[in-house]
């Protein structure tokens, strides 16, 4: 659920058509979000989520520090500026 209110509000942050979406023509446009569904880390392709962190006590994958040491696998955004999807990794 945090990972999809994260992508709307993205999504409505990056907005220049005053409608939600950003990618591609006005009329068929994807969201900074979905443009890039499936890329979580760098050399991410479809069926690989990228290049990710492991945490050693866990095994866990991620991409993120959050609050208090948590851990957290954010998708990828699109970025405007240099067309394509930007990661944290």
């Amino acid at each position: 659920m945090v990972i999809n209110l994260a992508g709307l509000i993205a999504g409505t942050a990056t907005n220049p058509f005053s409608n939600g979406y950003y990618q591609g023509e006005a009329g068929a446009s994807l969201e900074a979000a979905s443009a890039c569904t499936g890329i979580y880390g760098n050399g991410a392709y479809p069926g690989y989520a990228g290049n990710l962190l492991v945490d050693k006590a866990t095994g866990a994958s991620y991409n993120a520090h959050g609050v208090n040491g948590r851990k957290y696998v954010v998708p990828a955004l699109y970025d405007p500026s240099t067309s394509s999807c930007s990661t944290l990794v």
